[in-house]
Order: structure tokens, then C-alpha cells, then sequence
């Protein structure tokens, strides 16, 4: 997750990272975070979160690159023995040694490889582009598009399950997972999943106030992210729907503070008038206003 912060250039939690969103190098705060969603979709809660600090703020032996970072929540999620069926990340943390420790801790895996990850199919050593272009991609009516299910060896990754996939603007999608007895549909089902992440990500910078923080000490840093995910999580347990989306959550009661529990004043009877009706309505007001005044001009005079 990118925060941008432009103007923070005091911040030591800020520096130039690439931002997938605008496709471009940003300066702001990156934030690594694990969510846990449950398979409705009803919930999405970031069960941990490590603030990405650059090489310049901090002492050369204790610099952490983001994959180091998600190893570390990654370890002791395992070791909180926290229930979840399975791990889907993106290109970036779709690292060799990354998923391999989480094969050594058991955990099953879904993410993207890039491009020019190198596999071998029946001893023929190849890109995983070129890979894609001998495959036969069937259509996938379920999914809405073409794709293919092989097992491959990645000297990187090991023994895997890659599923090559193609949309219908021509763009491939080179999906992967530990798990070599899942199928084609199971690994695409999961790595769609990875959706949850994204919209956690928009939800709150927008309602919960994620770049709104403008204190530069470390400790109040953490304190805001860390709240911020808290409130995002109690956010989703005022819905009365679970289809209800969060700004209308926050909406629903900004609006009951405002009142201090208060009902809404009923509507007023008013009534519709034309252009020419309102003329004449204006007209017979004035009418009843010189009444009066003449009225009382004549009391006075008796």
C-alpha cells in the first residue's frame, strides 16, 4: 500500500517508491499489510502491518527491503497459528525465497510471476512468455477468458502449477501456486480474490483517513496507520447489510452525531408554483402589505 506524500520531505518514513496505481514512481509512505478475508467476502481485517522505511533514515544494519517485511509478518502469522486456506500476493511479493519459505511453513500460495521467470516443461528450459505462446488456451466460458493449467519446474520457485492466462484485450497473466493438484479454475478463483486488497486500499485513504496524518515522529506514524486499520475494521461492524458499502456506513453516522440522536424535522407542506403564479402571488402580497399600511394610517388619524 502507497500513501503518496508529496511535500513530506521530512518524514523518515517517506521516500520514492514505484506505485502500480499510477504506474510510476511516487514519493510517500509504503506500508506493508496482510489482510484476512473470509470466503463471503464479508470481511476484509489487516491482521498485521510494517511501515517500509528508506536506506537514508535509518542505520545501514537495519535496513529491511518490503520482501524482508512480509517475511517477518509472514513467520509470525504462522506462529499466531492464524487460520486461513491459503496466501495470494502480487508480482512483487511473488518472490523466489518468499515462496519458498512460506512452502517451508506450510503455507499454500498463489501469485503472479513476471514475464522473463525462467521454467522448464518436459526439459525444454523457456521464458514463461514464451511458454504462453506454444500453449493451446482453451475459453473459458465460466471465467470470460482463454487459459491453460501445466506443471513446470522454476529453479527459483521449485516444482509449480502455472496457469497461463489471456483476456480479451490480448494481455497474459502468468498465474502460480505451490498447490500442484489445483486446478485451472481454483487458482484463477483465488487469485481474483486478491481484489479485497486492492479496495481495503481505497476505502482507507478515502473514508478512514490513511494520508491525513501529518506528524513526523515515528511512534505517532505507527499509531496512525494502526488506528486508521482499526477503524476500518469497526467501519465494517456497523453495517446493517453486508452488502452495505463503507461511505455509506460513515454517512450514516456522521449524520446521527449531527443530530445527537435526534429525528429529522418532518418535510414542510409546501406547494408548486409557476413563474406566472408566483408573479401573481407576489402581487397580492404587496396588495395585503398596502392594506395594512393604509389601515393603520387611518386608525391613526381617528
Amino acid at each position: 500500500m502507497v500513501v503518496e506524500k508529496a511535500f513530506a520531505k521530512r518524514l523518515p518514513w517517506a521516500g520514492w517508491t514505484y506505485s502500480f496505481a499510477k504506474k510510476r514512481k511516487v514519493y510517500g509512505m509504503h506500508i506493508v499489510v496482510v489482510l484476512w478475508c473470509s470466503q463471503d467476502g464479508r470481511w476484509r481485517i489487516p491482521v498485521a502491518f510494517r511501515l517500509w522505511r528508506p536506506k537514508r533514515t535509518c542505520a545501514p544494519h537495519r535496513y529491511q527491503t518490503k520482501l524482508q517485511l512480509a517475511a517477518r509478518i509472514l513467520t509470525e502469522l504462522v506462529a499466531a497459528r492464524l487460520p486461513f486456506a491459503y496466501l495470494v500476493a502480487d508480482t512483487h511479493y511473488t518472490a523466489g525465497w518468499l515462496t519458498r519459505l512460506a512452502g517451508r511453513l506450510g503455507v499454500t500460495w498463489v501469485g503472479t510471476l513476471p514475464p522473463r521467470t525462467t521454467v522448464v516443461l518436459r526439459g525444454r528450459r523457456q521464458q514463461a512468455a514464451e511458454l504462453a505462446a506454444r500453449l493451446r488456451l482453451g475459453w473459458r466460458p465460466r471465467l470470460g477468458l482463454r487459459a491453460a493449467v501445466v506443471t513446470v519446474y522454476a529453479p527459483k520457485y521449485g516444482m509449480l502449477r502455472l496457469v497461463v492466462t489471456r483476456n480479451r484485450h490480448g494481455n497474459y497473466e502468468y498465474l502460480a501456486t505451490n498447490e500442484l493438484t489445483a486446478d485451472l479454475a481454483r487458482v484463477v478463483a483465488r487469485k481474483q480474490s486478491r481484489w479485497n486488497v486492492e479496495t481495503i486500499f481505497r476505502d482507507t485513504k478515502q473514508y478512514a483517513g490513511l494520508g491525513a496524518c501529518q506528524c513526523w515522529t515515528d511512534a505517532a506514524m505507527v499509531r496512525h496507520v494502526a488506528l486508521v486499520l482499526v477503524a476500518f475494521v469497526v467501519l465494517q461492524q456497523l453495517r446493517v447489510d453486508p452488502s452495505e458499502p463503507i461511505a455509506a456506513v460513515k454517512q450514516r453516522w456522521q449524520l446521527a452525531i449531527i443530530r445527537q440522536s435526534e429525528l429529522p424535522p418532518p418535510p414542510l407542506n409546501a406547494r408548486l408554483f409557476t413563474s406566472a403564479q408566483c408573479d401573481e402571488q407576489l402581487r397580492l402580497e404587496e396588495m395585503r402589505r398596502i392594506d395594512r399600511q393604509a389601515a393603520a394610517a387611518s386608525t391613526g388619524r381617528c
